[in-house]
């Protein structure tokens, strides 16, 4: 498995060229890229560095809207950047399922996505590529998203069995929602296609106050609420090495790209760049025992 990284904050203050040399001199492997863009693959490629994952482009959130008008839209946008992607390297375009309504239920979302998405995995398929389903569930109070939970990935693989079709594995979002991450791989681990180097931590006194709510009275934490928030790997919950390991039985062979959104690594550029540092030796050493 390759250690790469989606782009953090620190991308915009240092400039895309100084931030790939950077990522190089760190150690990491490769890049997830915001979208297909041959000029920053190159960027990468000078640097020695991969493509890791590509943002699909969803306009009008396509995959869930009821408006066949933005299906067609997208389906055109997706003639373009399909190939884009799988020419510059990309395997895995990652996608949050939401719809272009936060209020719409997830059972009508559901519903769309039996129309929509084996229209997409067509064309995945036909570029070699596959959709990287992400975790995030959302914004509250609704939670719209698809695929954050075994109950909906169920009825998504259920009505698009395309091989094409799987999931971004991300086990701070899982571990955030109450869903067993063990139980998980155990059974989408062969429907990874891309994942992410995240973990979560819960203050047990907020946890007590607030339950599985989000606080009444506003968040603490950067990329967190008041009960639990994201951390680097290794500083929350998650056991790393079983992931590593679990992810190796189900023959993944693809990566795990580094997601900083951790309150005590996000202030300031050199706080980003020691948490993306110690969440890389964090799993080049797990990955370096499976």
């Amino acid at each position: 498995m390759k250690i790469g990284l989606r782009q953090p904050p620190l991308v915009r203050e240092m400039g895309f060229e100084a931030f790939c040399a950077w990522v190089k001199e760190a150690g990491f492997d490769h890049v997830d890229l915001g979208r297909a863009d041959a000029e920053q693959a190159k960027i990468l490629v000078d640097n020695g560095l991969e493509v890791g994952s590509v943002d699909l482009p969803n306009p009008k959130n396509a995959l869930l809207n009821e408006d066949e008008s933005a299906l067609a839209e997208a389906l055109e946008v997706w003639r373009r950047e399909l190939p884009a992607a799988a020419e510059i390297g990309a395997k895995a375009m990652f996608t949050v399922l939401l719809p272009p309504d936060q209020a719409q239920p997830r059972s009508k979302s559901a519903d769309i996505a039996a129309r929509t998405l084996p229209q997409l995995a067509e064309r995945l398929e036909a570029n070699g590529l596959s959709l990287a389903i992400e975790g995030w569930p959302g914004g509250g109070p609704q939670y719209p998203a698809l695929g954050c939970t075994p109950e909906t990935l169920r009825r998504i693989f259920a009505d698009t069995p395309s091989a094409a079709i799987g999931i971004c594995f991300d086990p701070s979002h899982l571990v955030r929602l109450g869903v067993c991450y063990k139980r998980f791989l155990a059974e989408f681990g062969c429907r990874v296609r891309h994942a992410h180097g995240k973990d979560t931590v819960f203050n047990r006194e907020e946890r007590y106050l607030c339950g599985n709510l989000d606080s009444s009275f506003g968040g603490m934490y950067v990329c967190g609420d008041r009960a639990w928030r994201y951390t680097i790997p290794g500083e929350g919950i998650v056991d790393w090495q079983y992931v590593a390991d679990r992810l190796a039985d189900a023959k993944y062979e693809g990566r795990i790209s580094v997601e900083l959104e951790d309150h005590h690594f996000w202030q300031t550029p050199e706080l980003q760049q020691e948490g993306l540092r110690r969440s890389l030796a964090l799993l080049k050493k797990v990955a370096g025992r499976v």
